[in-house]
C-alpha cells in the first residue's frame, strides 16, 4: 500500500490566504511572513496502482480538482509545492480535522466507483514564505505560533478543539 499526495490550489489569488496574511500583518509582528499560500492536500492510500490511479481520480471528479478554477500537482511532504517562488524560506503546516468526514466520504465514493483506495484524507496546507535569510528553526517556530490557536491573541489558522496541526514533513 502506497500513499500519494496532491496539492490543490486556486488559479486566482486565494481570498482566504489573502485575508489571513492581512490579519497577520495587522498583528504588529516583528517578522511576519512575506507570503502565505493555502492548498487543499488530498492523500490517497492505494491498495494497488500508482500515480496513474490518482490521475484517473483527479480526471473523474471535479469536486476534488475543478480544472476551471484549480491548479494541482503531486506533492511530497517536506518539499515546496511546485511553482512556489524560490525567493523565500518556505515552511508548511498541515491542518487536519480530528474526524476527517470529508476523507471518509470520499473513500466510500471512490471505492463504489471501483478505485483501489484504502483511505482518503483531506487536509489544509498553509505554506509560509519568510525572508530567505531567516533560520529554518526560527521560521518553523514562528509559523507554528501563527497557526495554532492557544489564546485569543494568537494563532488564527486552526482550532485546537477539533483540529490538529503538523509540520509538512
Amino acid at each position: 500500500m502506497k500513499t500519494y499526495s496532491i496539492a490543490v490550489g486556486l488559479k486566482a489569488p486565494d481570498p482566504e490566504a489573502v485575508t489571513a496574511l492581512n490579519a497577520i500583518g495587522s498583528m504588529g509582528l516583528q517578522l511576519p511572513p512575506a507570503r502565505l499560500e493555502r492548498y487543499d492536500v488530498w492523500q490517497f492510500q492505494l491498495q494497488k496502482g500508482g500515480e496513474e490511479t490518482v490521475l484517473e481520480i483527479v480526471g473523474h471528479f471535479t469536486d476534488i480538482v475543478n480544472p476551471n478554477k484549480h491548479k494541482w500537482t503531486f506533492a511530497v511532504p517536506g518539499e515546496n509545492i511546485q511553482g512556489q517562488s524560490t525567493g523565500y524560506n518556505w515552511t508548511g503546516l498541515l491542518v487536519s480535522d480530528r474526524d476527517d468526514s470529508v476523507g471518509a466520504n470520499w473513500r466510500e465514493i471512490l471505492k463504489r466507483r471501483g478505485f483501489p483506495v484504502q483511505a482518503v484524507f483531506r487536509k489544509t496546507l498553509w505554506m509560509f514564505g519568510y525572508l530567505k535569510d531567516l533560520d529554518d528553526s526560527l521560521v518553523s517556530t514562528m509559523a507554528m505560533k501563527l497557526a495554532v490557536s492557544s489564546d485569543r491573541t494568537g494563532g488564527l489558522l486552526s482550532n485546537p478543539v477539533f483540529q490538529e496541526v503538523t509540520p509538512w514533513t
